[in-house]
């Protein structure tokens, strides 16, 4: 009998390790997890392997562990994992020089943008030039533009450079209009940009002239270009973004971009947009992708922003008879623009707030695109969209690329600025039906890089501190699997890359975050907490 044992035990221990040598070596395997796969049909898994890069297979734990062998375990205790989040319209260098600038969002006057600005100088005394971000108008108790009186006061020798939250408009100081060579009297200035009262600049310039205040001022040398960059990928990873659309690049930064993927330093995908530049036009004049690195779309302007009054309406602001907002540049320069896109290769994304900026710039695409089409040409923002214009989306296919946090930021001023007509105003839902799929992003540095406030917005329309209680235009609201869907499979369908990223499927890039809180299924309140505790980029761990 007990050599009958023996035997037995021999082949139970033989069968189990030849079961061990029977398994598949991989680089990495994740068990024990609350797994959203966000594949077509939104299932769920608890595990998945992953070699070279790719996810190999994604199921349940014991089916995983009993395939799969790595000396790469991560047992996720039962926490939430995500694909890799995707921000569909973003802006990495200018974040990165916001770390570099003081930040000015939340300040309730223009005398704290002073004092936050004084407090920063004393921390960076080396500066030549002081730059700051974020002032908003709208939460001053005076809620007109400002003028540069208190910052002459305040800094009389050094240039001062401030951008508004949006990004449309500046506010600078008489040292700053100085060094940029701007002298009121020789009347070459474009008016509608350069706000002049009583024989002075105010200070206050928006869109082109605001651009070049911002590019000839910046923080930013164009030998720390890469620096910025890196910091900035840095803060992606932290909130758990994996994948960008960089909505604007001039030839410079595009260059520091390649370099940084030619050296492995940029771990971060990167869908880059130049600007319409004649550097640009001359140098990208063909669609290409270099690692990390893609270059098909060129990003195009149509207006300004709503905040500032730069949005272009088809009626005058409400609180504003006589202003309808401004063109970025004329509207036979933005065809031209359009036409060597498309002549090229290229994509065209384009930013639209106003409803005269949507209607026009989707009537441009619908006599080039003629119909439905798969080019993917995309409206960013597609913020105010009149009834007679939205279904051109459908007719033509372009992409509706919009930012939900830009309608809880808005929310409690826009009516101000557009009386009824707020209702034709962050109409997710409906975009989203007119090709059954939409992509989402942040705008950082505009709005916060937290994704997860991207997610909470679209869901819940409410702003951090939960106001409105009811909602603000629920009827637009998505629900939480479509902005799930927004951020990650759908941002990558709007890059054409669907088949590579965006999902935990067998055969896509290992992209995927964990959480400390599972926002998908957490109550109201607890989904804006949320922290990402990891993320991963081909299967390799960035934060």
């Amino acid at each position: 009998m007990k050599t009958l044992k023996y035997v037995a035990s021999a082949i139970l221990l033989g069968a189990f390790l030849q079961s061990c040598t029977m398994k598949t070596d991989v680089d990495l395997i994740g068990y024990n997890g609350v797994v959203y796969t966000v594949d077509s049909a939104f299932s769920m898994a608890e595990a998945f392997a992953v070699k070279d890069g790719k996810f190999v297979s994604v199921g349940t734990t014991d089916d995983v562990l009993g395939k799969y062998k790595s000396e790469n375990m991560i047992d996720f205790k039962g926490g939430a994992v995500y694909p890799g989040l995707i921000d569909a319209h973003c802006h990495l260098l200018e974040l990165g020089q916001n770390l570099m600038s003081a930040d000015l969002k939340g300040c309730k006057s223009l005398e704290e943008v002073v004092e936050r600005l004084k407090d920063f100088h004393q921390k960076h005394p080396k500066l030549k030039i002081l730059c700051g971000a974020g002032w908003d108008q709208n939460l001053w108790p005076d809620k007109s533009l400002p003028d540069n009186t208190l910052l002459n006061q305040a800094f009389k020798d050094i240039p001062v450079c401030l951008t508004r939250i949006d990004g449309h408009a500046v506010l600078a100081n008489d040292a700053a209009i100085k060094a940029m060579g701007m002298d009121i009297s020789n009347k070459k200035y474009d008016k509608g940009e350069c706000f002049v009262k009583n024989g002075r600049f105010t200070g206050i310039f928006m869109e082109n002239t605001a651009v070049r205040f911002k590019t000839d001022l910046s923080p930013v040398a164009l030998d720390s270009l890469n620096d910025a960059l890196l910091a900035a990928q840095d803060e992606c990873f932290r909130y758990g973004l994996t994948s960008v659309c960089d909505a604007e690049l001039e030839y410079a930064t595009l260059q520091a971009l390649l370099s940084l993927a030619e050296h492995d330093s940029l771990k971060l995908r990167v869908d880059a947009w130049p600007l319409p530049t004649e550097e640009n036009f001359e140098k990208v004049d063909k669609p290409f992708t270099f690692k990390r690195v893609k270059v098909d779309t060129y990003k195009l302007y149509r207006d300004g922003a709503l905040g500032s009054r730069g949005a272009l309406l088809k009626e005058d602001y409400s609180d504003m008879p006589g202003r309808k907002g401004l063109d970025f540049y004329e509207f036979e320069r933005f065809k031209k623009y359009c036409l060597w896109c498309y002549e090229h290769g290229f994509r065209v994304a384009t930013h639209c707030i106003g409803d005269q900026a949507n209607a026009s710039a989707l009537d441009v695409y619908g006599e080039i695109l003629k119909g439905e089409n798969d080019l993917g040409w995309r409206i960013e923002h597609a913020q105010i969209v009149a009834d007679e214009d939205i279904d051109k989306f459908r007719q033509f296919s372009v992409i509706p690329s919009v930012q939900p946090t830009h309608c809880t930021s808005d929310m409690f001023w826009a009516r101000e600025r557009l009386g009824d007509r707020i209702r034709a105003g962050y109409r997710y839902k409906e975009l989203l039906a007119q090709l059954g799929w939409l992509p989402s992003g942040t705008d950082f540095p505009i709005e916060s890089v937290n994704p997860i406030y991207t997610f909470f917005a679209a869901v819940f329309r409410k702003n951090l501190e939960f106001k409105p209680e009811e909602g603000f235009q629920m009827d637009n609201a998505l629900s939480k699997e479509e902005a799930l869907r927004s951020m990650t499979v759908w941002a990558a369908r709007s890059t054409g890359e669907e088949s590579l990223k965006g999902s935990i499927e067998a055969g896509k890039v290992a992209d995927f975050i964990t959480t400390d809180i599972d926002f998908f299924t957490a109550e109201e309140k607890k989904v804006p907490e949320t922290r990402v505790t990891g993320t991963w980029i081909g299967g390799l761990r960035v934060f």
